[in-house]
């Protein structure tokens, strides 16, 4: 069922969240600001410098902003220089099927889960096409029970990956824009005591909470960054970003964020949504 990356159950896996790059046809657009392919590019350079050996790169959705395929393109090539396996999921201002056409037919970015050893990550749609908020179709619901029952029987630990966020963020205006049905998410994953991490999108801020033992992350946007607290649309002043992931053979899971530093970004703070 799931495509196998690696067999080694005894290895530890290294990681990398790159999520919400917004990427447009012309990479000379300008987006509240910010050149949104050069400040994926300065992430993509940040992760190089940082980051060795990297065993997989989740693309957590909002891959392009105006759901070209040659947005899709310009972020396959962005994220040349990074030589590891991709997945992909699609965020609210993506069209999946675009996102396919821009890729090779045998091209595994789009798969519905991976193996790495003993750890079974799991890709969700929460994509409602026209719809800023998220929502898990009922089918999703029954694929993930099935991945869920299948990693059960072969003993691996489980990331489950999806664009939306399922916990609330403080940001009225953003959480409206939330996984509409995260009961119905978290009443699957409540079944399955092997579910170790829940990893998204979506809130351009970092994230970290924990529920039932299950930690639940997200990562910084590679453009603009939204303010974690206020009500009404507001640019924070962080700078773009990533996560990273240490998968434990054990079924624990390390993570961190990193920013670029050193750059000067011209954001348009006086925007008022996008």
């Amino acid at each position: 069922m799931a495509e196998i990356l690696a067999d080694n159950k005894k290895q530890n896996y290294r990681i990398v969240q790159i999520t919400d790059s917004h990427l447009f046809a012309d990479r000379k657009t300008i987006f509240d600001g910010l050149n949104t392919f050069d400040t994926l590019c300065d992430v993509v350079n940040l992760v190089i410098k940082q980051q060795k050996n990297i065993d997989l790169i989740l693309c957590t959705g909002d891959l392009a902003q105006d759901t070209s395929i040659q947005a899709y393109h310009n972020f396959v090539d962005a994220l040349a220089p990074l030589s590891a396996p991709q997945l992909w999921l699609p965020g609210n201002h993506d069209i999946r099927s675009r996102m396919q056409q821009s890729l090779d037919q045998n091209s595994i970015h789009l798969k519905r889960s991976a193996q790495l050893g003993n750890w079974r990550i799991i890709m969700l749609n929460s994509n409602v096409e026209g719809h800023v908020y998220g929502l898990l179709d009922q089918k999703e619901l029954a694929d993930l029970d099935l991945e869920l029952a299948d990693s059960e029987r072969n003993g691996s630990h489980v990331l489950v990956c999806v664009h939306h966020n399922c916990l609330p963020v403080q940001a009225a205006w953003l959480q409206q824009h939330c996984l509409k049905n995260a009961d119905e998410l978290f009443s699957v994953l409540d079944q399955y005591s092997h579910v170790r991490g829940i990893l998204y999108g979506h809130i351009h801020q970092e994230f970290e909470s924990s529920r039932n033992d299950v930690k639940i992350m997200a990562a910084p946007s590679t453009c603009i960054q939204f303010h974690p607290t206020n009500d009404n649309f507001t640019i924070d002043n962080a700078q773009p970003g990533y996560r990273w992931l240490n998968l434990g053979a054990d079924g624990t899971i390390e993570s961190g964020v990193e920013r670029v530093s050193g750059k000067s970004y011209n954001i348009d703070f006086s925007s008022t949504g996008y």
